[in-house]
This record gives structure tokens, sequence and C-alpha cells, in this order.
């Protein structure tokens, strides 16, 4: 439910729009990302699902050359969005079924059966699950990771060390933040080590370890091998990303180690199951130390590593869910098996009816979310509204949010000139073409898309400074406030020379109930939900007092 949020607008899910972008260019030919914020495993397997679906679409008639596809892409992205969400999707899944044979081989089936349940329902985990970012394909190939090293605990052979290392090295190839999954492998191999009463430097020297870390970094590299063939540009992206990360993103909301608890994982999990996982950590730390340090090494390292800066988008918090919701599972079973002794005709019933009443609050939060997630964003309301009652040719200017904003056709003089502009880059020119093609073929005017020179307090179109005001000024507002921004002296203009044309408020932004991601441009609530029509800013459309004797026949 709510797969096609947004789109063919490509920013109302932030990071969406880089990885997509990337995956696309990379049929171009060039298969260096240059940009390396991210490593680019995930980007390689979207582009794959890419080939295959052009290759479907040459079989099936929908494109008679390349090109066709090129201005798909560049015209309506809808589908390329899809297949990025789909492979989220179907990651979450597979996470769900990893999660049970995880907590099955580790412990047992009932408890197995109530984590998978957990976190079938977990809100933040459902929530990114439609999105096509990197977060949940990478918390995917973690959690099979730590499977494959548990089952090097049970059973210590090269193959298992070797799947570890598979999984391991891709989840780091997809996330950075993926390299604490290594320590729990170390804490096994010792484990291992002392159990086969082996000399202590066989820690560093056994042909297993070996492996496992040669196929590490071997399948890292396969993910992102630009790393390497291109260090420099990633030594300078993966050091400005640190910065970022210490320094903090537009608004200081703390360090991570007290938001993520008191933010992140309270609304994410809903407060019974998060409470509930952390007491199944002190269960599960009391019934078998060396099985809670397998299990818990890995959410330890990455919270400590993650919780250090003030980036604290509550997606960082996604790996660690699996973890709490088996922890949470062990909690429900420990208390079935108490309650055994007293109801145990009952305890099945007891134990599924505990696990109903831990997950509530996060389904309550999943209907919620889902329920505006499957209604029209804002920002395609108001841009049918601009298509079918403003004249081409218009000229508009957007205030309000610094990303994010409406996605209109510019005018044909403007893509002209940018064409001409970026003749020596071959991406830019071929989807500037495209777009000019697609116009003149479908006879789309476009519109004028000034934009204001707050140095100069003009407005300018196409590099040109205009002595007059655009016909139309749209202000939009929301509740994240770091993403509210309007010029200097704009209010004062409206004021001045513009009347109200439309109203188009889906939210209360003063109602301080709804609480937002406040360092993502994710225009929903994180959790509360009250009173929101549907996803996206409230928006405002001006109109030039002087704009009716320019045009005859207006309707409304």
């Amino acid at each position: 439910m709510g797969i096609n949020f947004g789109i063919p607008h490509t920013e109302c899910r932030p990071d969406e729009t880089t990885i997509v972008n990337i995956a696309l260019q990379f049929g171009l030919g060039d298969l260096n990302p240059h940009y390396f914020h991210y490593p680019t495993f995930y980007m390689y397997i979207i582009f794959f699902f890419y080939g295959l679906y052009y290759l479907f679409g040459r079989v099936f008639n929908k494109y008679a050359i390349l090109q066709d596809l090129i201005t798909e892409a560049v015209i309506d992205r809808t589908n390329f969005y899809l297949i990025a969400r789909y492979i989220s999707a179907l990651s979450g899944i597979g996470t769900i079924f990893i999660v049970y044979k995880l907590t099955q081989y580790l412990f047992d089936e009932e408890s197995a059966l109530i984590s998978s349940f957990f976190i079938s329902f977990a809100y933040l985990h459902v929530r990114d699950s439609h999105f096509g970012v990197t977060d949940i394909f990478m918390t995917f190939l973690v959690v099979c990771t730590i499977f494959y090293i548990v089952k090097c605990y049970k059973n210590s052979s090269i193959r298992n060390y070797l799947f570890a290392g598979i999984s391991g090295g891709l989840a780091l190839s997809t996330k950075y933040s993926a390299l604490p999954v290594i320590i729990p492998m170390f804490i096994v191999h010792y484990l291992n080590i002392i159990a086969e009463k082996k000399k202590i430097i066989k820690l560093l020297f056994d042909k297993r370890i070996l492996s496992f870390i040669a196929v590490f970094i071997i399948m890292f590299l396969a993910g992102s091998p630009y790393i390497l063939l291109d260090f420099f540009e990633f030594k300078s992206d993966f050091l400005s990303e640190l910065r970022h990360f210490n320094a903090g993103h537009l608004i200081n909301l703390g360090v991570g180690w007290l938001y993520h608890l008191k933010f992140s994982l309270f609304y994410g999990l809903g407060w019974s199951l998060f409470l509930s996982s952390l007491a199944g950590i002190v269960v599960l730390v009391k019934k078998d130390k060396k099985r809670g340090i397998i299990l818990l090494t890995f959410p330890i390292f990455y919270y400590i590593l993650m919780g250090r800066g003030y980036v604290v988008f509550v997606r960082y918090a996604i790996p660690l869910i699996p973890f709490l919701c088996i922890t949470a599972a062990l909690l429900v079973t420990y208390i079935g098996k108490k309650m055994s002794n007293k109801h145990g005709k009952y305890r099945y019933l007891l134990m599924w009816g505990l696990s109903f009443l831990i997950i509530l609050p996060s389904i309550n939060n999943i209907i919620n979310f889902d329920k505006l997630l499957a209604r029209k964003d804002n920002r395609l309301v108001l841009t049918e509204w601009i298509t079918n009652n403003i004249p081409g040719g218009s000229s508009i200017t957007q205030f309000g949010i610094i990303l994010g904003g409406l996605q209109l056709y510019p005018a044909r003089e403007y893509l002209e000139r940018e064409f001409i502009r970026n003749l020596e880059c071959n991406t830019k020119k071929i989807a500037i073409k495209a777009r000019i093609d697609y116009m003149m073929k479908n006879k789309i005017e476009g519109y004028e898309l000034w934009y204001y020179n707050s140095k100069i307090s003009k407005f300018t179109f196409c590099g040109e400074i205009k002595d007059s005001f655009p016909d139309f000024i749209i202000m939009a507002e929301s509740p994240l406030t770091v993403y509210n921004r309007t010029a200097e002296g704009i209010n004062n203009i409206l004021e001045s020379y513009y009347n109200l044309k439309k109203s188009f408020v889906v939210i209360d932004i003063n109602n301080k109930e709804n609480l937002f991601d406040q360092q993502d441009a994710f225009f929903i609530p994180f959790t509360v939900f009250k009173d929101v029509k549907r996803p996206g800013p409230n928006f405002y459309i001006y109109e030039r007092n002087d704009y009716y004797s320019t045009f005859t026949g207006w309707t409304d």
C-alpha cells in the first residue's frame, strides 16, 4: 500500500533521486558513480533490473529504440522509482524470513514465530520498506550475515565463514555503516578457537577467518569497485560524509545516542515493543551470555557508531530493529514459560495475546501512515491544478521550502539555452534534448520558471535580470522548520503587488502534536498524524494584481 507514493514527482522521498539518477547514468556506459557518499552495490542491483526492464520493453514492443527508454527516464520516472522500491520491499520481506530462521536456529520455534511477527509490524521497518533507499536492503544483508555468523558458532565449517564474508562484504558495499558486522564474526571465531582448544595464534591465522576476511574484502570491492579505481574522489566524498555526520544536518537535535532512544526507536517500534525489547535484552543476557554476546554485538557497536554524530535521521535506526524484535520475542516466551506452571493450558493464547498487545501501537502507526501514503501528494494536486488553470508561458516563482518543491515543465526557451550551455556534458545534453522533443511532440509550452536573486533583490529568468514581477508566486510552508525558507522582502512584495488566488492547506503547521523527522525533507509526520489531509507541504498561489489585463477568457 502506498508503494507509488509521490511519483512522478522525484523528490517526495529524499535520497531516492540520487540513487535512481546514478543507476540510470550507468546506462550511458560509465559505471563510475562519481559519487561516493554511498557505496554502489545497491545502485548496481537497481541498474541490473533497469536492464531487464528495457529488455522486456523491447520484447513486448514498448520500446523500439533505446531513445524511447531515455525519453521515459527524463519525462516520467514512475517505473524506475517503482523498481527501486520493489527491491526495497522484497528486502524487507526477506528480512522477516531471515529473522525467523536466525531466531529459530539460535533459540526456539516459539521465539522465531513471535520475532518474525514483531518485525512484520515494526513501524519504522515497514515505513521505509516503501522507499528505494539503501537502509532496508543493507539491513537484510546484515541480518543474513549475522545468521551465517551464528551458524559458524554452531558449525564452524569454512563454508559458513565464506557465506558470512559474502553477505557481510555486500552489506558494507551497500552502506558504510554496516562495518560493525565484522565484530561478531571475530567473537564467534574466538569462541570456536577456545572450544577447539587450539593455540591463540589461530585467532588471526586460521584459514577460516582468513577466508572470511578475504571474501569480505573481495565482495565489498566487487560491489563498489570504483572505491579503488577512483580512490581520490572516494576519499574526498567519504571524508565529506564524515564531517557532515559529525557536524549535523541543518538543525541540532542532539547527539544520536540519546535522540534515537527517545525518538527514532521509541516511536519507530512503538513504546510497548521498544520497552519489551529492552527488557528482553536483560532476559537474553541472563539466559545465555554467549548467545547474547553473539546476537547483540552488532547492534551495540552499530549504535555506538551511529549515535556518536549529530545527523540523526530516524532511518539510521533501522538496522537495530530486527535484533530488538528478537529480544522482545524472547521476553514474551520467557513470560510464557513462567506462566506455564499455573496456566499451561492457555499458555499459547496468553503469549500471542501479549504479543498482539505489544505490537498494537506500532500497528496503529502503520495504519495511519499507510492511509496518508496512499493519498495523492499535495505537490501533485497543485501541479495538476496549475496545468489546468494557468496558461503555458506564464512566469512562476516558488518560495518557502528549499527541497522538494513543485516540478513544472520549464519553458522551451530555457531548455534550449540549457542545451547549448551543456554541449560538453553528454548526460545533460541527452536529457534536455529528450525533454524538448517530448514537449514539442505533445505541444507542451511549459512555464517561465523565474528565480529570485536576493543579493540584488531582482527576479531572473535564463540568467537575465527582470525589472518586473512574475505572474504568479507560489508560497510553501510545512512543520519542517529548517526546510522553510523565504527570501527577505518577498512578503512585502506579496502584500503590495499580489492577491491570494488559491490555497492548498493539508496540515496545521502550528499543531505540535504531530512529530516529524525534522532533519529529513519528508513531509509526512513520523507519528501522531493528527488532522493531516495528505502528504506534502501547504501551498498558497498568489497572482499579480495586473494579471487579468494580460489574458482574456480566464477560468478558475
